[in-house]
């Protein structure tokens, strides 16, 4: 039997290490676009084509992420994504045309697959012993998020793109040797020879609500950034002032609505918190500024903060032995979900009025609030948060 505090060095060195991969993740998906764009000369075909590349060799390597987490030292593997994280930014930074910034696309969807299959399974290792793990990993992932902005916003107009995305990469570096020097743990093998197809079948009521629930928050995050810049032509800064409140929201409330799930239960705060965030897109059609937008912000900031942990915990639950696939599952349903929400977004967005893709967004939001309970009674997943056995 490890010791607890062994368990503890393990879960908190994995933590970080995603903290400082998810945030220097953040600062890299908005700058990569800028940055091709006006030094590479690259077309938005070519921008479009970029971020795809990336998406998909994410999504492709989950799989993979999720076997090697389920049979090989998990910090180790996502010592590994973080390495390919940190060359990806590197590479980024270094490129001297285009086929160099592919390359380190490709670098950036396969280290992402590794690090999050691998923290996740990591976090669910916690489980045993705190059944708010999932929480915890949320709020630093969304305070690295929006930590990070600042320097990058401070350092950008001396460094030029080329010098933030090299220090987003020694970042990276920093996180995966942080991850090789967290305690090991004998590898996990699965228990049993079920296909992944078989799990799919099985999770499938949760995969799908997750998919859903990621459209969702994919396409207002694209909409509220295209309204702020288009209605209300507000600079990078300033718009980087009116997700803030959501992103303290999101660092120091998964902990407390954690304790309000374990209070009044996973299926009650599944559809609190789904109509909260309804409320916030349906309100966005009549929001008369970006003051008000950034309190409304909030509202579905906390509305994600309490859902995220859930999805997770219960995935870790649901998997038994078999965590890493199950969390790579959990995130090729939201990668997928993510890319359906924004092409929508942006086409409605373009084609139609802002109060009518408002009202869309509201309506995905609403049906999730009654699918997300739902499919938490079809699997039996336990209402309260329980304390899971260490696999």
């Amino acid at each position: 039997m490890r010791a607890v505090g062994s368990t503890v060095t393990r879960h908190r060195g994995a933590t970080l290490g995603a903290a400082l991969v998810g945030g220097s993740a953040d600062v890299l998906d908005f700058l990569v676009p800028l940055w091709v764009g006006t030094e590479l000369g690259a077309t938005p075909a070519q921008i479009g084509a970029l971020v795809g590349v990336e998406l998909a060799l994410s999504f492709a390597a989950r799989p993979v992420a999720g076997r090697l987490a389920d049979t090989r030292e998990r910090t180790r593997v996502a010592a590994a994504g973080a390495l390919l994280y940190a060359l990806s930014c590197l590479g980024y930074a270094l490129a001297p045309g285009l086929g160099a910034a592919f390359a380190a696309s490709v670098a950036g969807g396969v280290g992402g697959a590794l690090l999050w299959v691998s923290v996740r399974a990591v976090t669910a290792e916690r489980l045993a012993e705190d059944d708010g793990a999932f929480a915890d990993l949320y709020s630093a992932v969304a305070f690295a998020s929006w930590f990070f902005w600042v320097p990058s916003l401070v350092l950008l107009p001396a460094l030029g793109y080329r010098g933030v995305l090299a220090a987003l990469g020694v970042t990276c570096l920093v996180a995966a040797v942080t991850l090789l020097r967290t305690v090991r743990r004998p590898p996990t093998a699965p228990a049993s020879d079920a296909t992944a197809w078989s799990d799919v079948r099985r999770l499938s009521p949760l995969l799908g609500v997750v998919g859903l629930t990621s459209v969702a928050e994919a396409g207002v995050g694209l909409l509220l950034l295209l309204h702020l810049q288009r209605a209300f032509e507000l600079e990078v800064h300033e718009i980087a002032l009116v997700f803030l409140p959501g992103g303290i929201a999101m660092t120091v409330l998964p902990r407390v609505l954690h304790r309000v799930t374990a209070r009044h239960g996973r299926r009650a705060v599944y559809a609190t918190a789904s109509a909260a965030s309804a409320v916030f897109a349906t309100s966005l059609a009549l929001a008369p500024g970006p003051v008000v937008v950034a309190a409304l912000w909030v509202l579905t900031a906390a509305a994600w903060a309490a859902l995220t942990p859930i999805h997770e915990a219960a995935v870790a639950e649901l998997s038994g032995t078999r965590t890493g696939r199950g969390m790579s599952l959990l995130g090729n349903a939201a990668l997928a979900g993510g890319a359906v929400g924004s092409v929508v977004a942006g086409a409605l967005y373009g084609a139609t009025s802002w109060q009518a893709v408002c009202a869309v967004l509201a309506g995905v939001i609403a049906a999730g609030a009654v699918a997300g309970p739902l499919a938490l009674r079809r699997l039996g997943v336990a209402d309260r948060p329980e304390r899971v056995p260490a696999a």
